[in-house]
């Protein structure tokens, strides 16, 4: 048998580890009950439409996926990290961000940390600028472990939003 490229050590394609991450929240999110769209390829912002068929009240969701999102610092600790869009960033109660880490390997559950959009704010959101122009030119949503149980598998934060 042909081992894929992951198992032969090779860098995965980002759209597919894209892909992985937003499969992998509607399996759950489908596995609850909830009735989840998925928009189409290269829609803006919005990668998942979740409503719950009972109350009819729906949100919207944004998924980031790494392969490895966890990052072992010596002189931070461990922590999360995803880059996120460094242009529109809506912030409203029905709008949240999903962030997947893949921990490398399909073997293992990946973990999910859910962030209202109305949180994505500093110090969880770091923001890197244009020495010149001051623009932002780079953003990422940073966990550390210490802060990690307010977000990680936090699945009931989806469903107080949808009942």
């Amino acid at each position: 048998m042909e081992l894929g490229s992951a198992e032969r050590g090779k860098p995965k394609d980002k759209a597919l580890v894209g892909a992985a991450g937003e499969y992998y929240i509607a399996f759950r999110l489908s596995a609850e009950g909830y009735a989840v769209g998925m928009t189409t390829h290269g829609a803006r912002l919005i990668d998942l439409v979740v409503a719950n068929p009972d109350t009819g009240k729906s949100i919207t969701i944004q998924s980031k996926t790494m392969s490895n999102a966890l990052v072992r610092s010596r002189k931070w600790g461990p922590y999360w990290k995803w880059r996120v869009d460094t242009s529109r960033r809506p912030a409203h109660k029905s709008f949240f961000y999903l962030f997947v880490d893949l921990k490398g390997t399909p073997k293992q559950t990946p973990d999910v940390f859910i962030v209202s959009s109305v949180l994505l704010t500093p110090p969880l959101l770091e923001e890197y600028k244009d020495k010149e122009s001051e623009l932002v030119k780079d953003a990422w949503c940073v966990i550390e472990e210490k802060d990690a149980s307010k977000y990680q598998d936090r699945w009931d934060v989806i469903r107080n939003a949808l009942s």
